[in-house]
Order: structure tokens, then C-alpha cells, then sequence
């Protein structure tokens, strides 16, 4: 049976909360999405085992809330959990209006998805890159350079093609769609080279995110694929991306074929 869980927050058709929550659901959750103006009294008698408080902000609604949630953490009958997203103020906020200590943990924004579902215990608990700490770590953008957003969950070979575009571009790393998208909310990109295939969320799943949204539907799209597959490749081309590349391409190649299309060429990919 899967495990209930309420994920609350100020904007639930934001393509970020989307996201988050269709990951929870690909773990294994079953997630009902809630306002938060919801009142805390409704889930008294609920099977929701967990509760994620998704903070874009702090509103009366959400002190309302946190400020009564004692009544549904407190009942010893049921065990439920309460996880807290947001920035440090938000946090700092949530902290004055509910007892600290009926909080199971709290994450700091921007989320790594891969930081919540290992606290969930859905993933392996040895997974601890996060790519998305170089803008946190205050990483600064040249803006002469053209930026590149690399997502890929396999940590080997995300630092390994990091190291050979940093020379000419702005790079940033992300090991999962949702630091992806923590990303772009800061980074202005010029183009993302994306991992077909990743556990949760895909490449394509990720794409069809971006294409959804006005403000991301134009980044160029590059595929990076570890399969010379015919009908991998045809299911990737359908979906619109701007090219895709193996990842077997020879270093020298792969950056020379990314050289020509910042340069704007027609054909700017080179077979092997």
C-alpha cells in the first residue's frame, strides 16, 4: 500500500511543485496536492502518514496552518511526519509558529530532490551529489560566455564532461530534473545537454516540463544518449529537441560539435 502524503504549499500549478510532486509519485507516494488555506483540522482523520509544507514565502495562511498542525502531528495513535521547504527566513518564520520539535526535518530552497526522497528513505542514503551547489556555493556567471546546464544522474560522468566545457562556458550541473529546474529559475542558460535516461523524471519527461512553460520553451535542447538505438533515437526526435549527441562522442568532437552551433551552423553536428 502505498504511503499518503499531503504536499502543501502557495502555488500548485507552479511547473516547480509539478515537478516535485510527480517525482514523489514516480517513488511510490501517493501524493494529494493541497492549497495553503487549507485548514489543519481536515486531516485529523486522514491516512496521510506525511506532510511536505512547500514555502514560496511566508503568508497568514501558512503561520495559520503551521500554528495549527500541533492537533494532527500530536496524536499518538497515528505516526505522521512533517518536512519543511524554504528559504532560511521562511524557515526561520515556520520555526516561531510551530514546536520544533514536531518537525522531522527541514530543507533549505532551492530543494535537491535527491536530499528528500533519501530523507524519505526512497533512494540509496550513500547519494550525495548534488549538483546544483556551485550557484549556492556563489559561483558567478560570466556573462561573455555562453552557459551550459548539464543534467545527468550518473556523478562520474557529470564531472567528467563538466571538466571539458568549463574552459569556454559557464557551466552548471544538475544530477536530477528537479535541481534542473532550481537552476533555471536562477541561471539564465543558452543550452542544456540532457541525459536520456535517469531514474524518476527522464530526459524526455523533463523536456515535455520545459516545453510547457513560457519561459523555458525555447532553450535548445541537446540529448545525450549512451544507445545508438534506432527507435531510442526516433522517440527522443519526436518530442522537438534541438539535436542529441551520443555519449560515446569523442571529447575534441563533442566540443567541437557544440562550438558549431553556438556559431549559429545549420548542420553544426559531425558524425564520429
Amino acid at each position: 500500500m502505498k504511503t499518503k502524503l499531503a504536499f502543501i504549499c502557495d502555488e500548485m500549478n507552479h511547473f516547480l511543485v509539478r515537478s516535485m510532486v510527480t517525482e514523489l509519485r514516480v517513488a511510490g507516494y501517493g501524493v494529494d496536492v493541497y492549497p495553503m488555506s487549507i485548514n489543519a483540522y481536515s486531516f485529523i482523520n486522514s491516512e496521510h502518514g506525511i506532510f511536505i509544507i512547500y514555502m514560496d514565502g511566508f503568508s497568514s495562511d501558512s503561520e495559520k496552518l503551521l500554528g495549527s498542525l500541533d492537533v494532527v502531528l500530536g496524536d499518538k495513535k497515528k505516526e505522521r511526519r512533517l518536512y519543511l521547504i524554504g528559504t532560511d527566513e521562511n524557515l526561520r518564520q515556520a520555526g516561531s509558529c510551530i514546536e520544533q520539535t514536531l518537525v522531522t526535518h527541514a530543507f533549505r530552497r532551492p530543494v535537491n530532490m535527491e536530499s528528500v526522497l533519501k530523507e524519505l528513505s526512497i533512494i540509496n542514503p550513500s547519494y550525495s551529489y548534488d549538483g546544483s551547489m556551485k550557484i549556492l556555493d556563489g559561483f558567478v556567471q560570466d556573462r561573455s560566455r555562453k552557459t551550459i546546464l548539464i543534467v545527468d544522474d550518473d556523478d562520474i560522468y557529470l564531472r567528467t564532461i563538466e571538466s571539458w566545457f568549463t574552459d569556454e562556458y559557464n557551466v552548471y550541473t544538475a544530477a536530477s530534473v528537479t535541481s534542473a529546474i532550481s537552476l533555471l529559475k536562477k541561471v539564465h542558460t543558452d543550452l542544456i545537454l540532457l541525459d536520456y535516461e535517469m531514474p524518476l523524471l527522464s530526459g524526455l519527461d523533463f523536456l515535455r516540463i520545459l516545453r510547457s512553460e513560457p519561459a523555458t520553451e525555447k532553450i535548445p535542447i541537446i540529448f545525450l544518449t549512451a544507445k545508438d538505438d534506432k527507435e531510442i533515437i526516433l522517440e527522443i526526435l519526436k518530442e522537438g529537441p534541438t539535436g542529441y549527441l551520443l555519449k560515446t562522442t569523442a571529447p575534441i568532437l563533442l566540443k567541437h560539435n557544440i562550438r558549431n552551433f553556438f556559431s549559429g551552423k545549420e548542420h553544426w553536428w559531425k558524425e564520429e
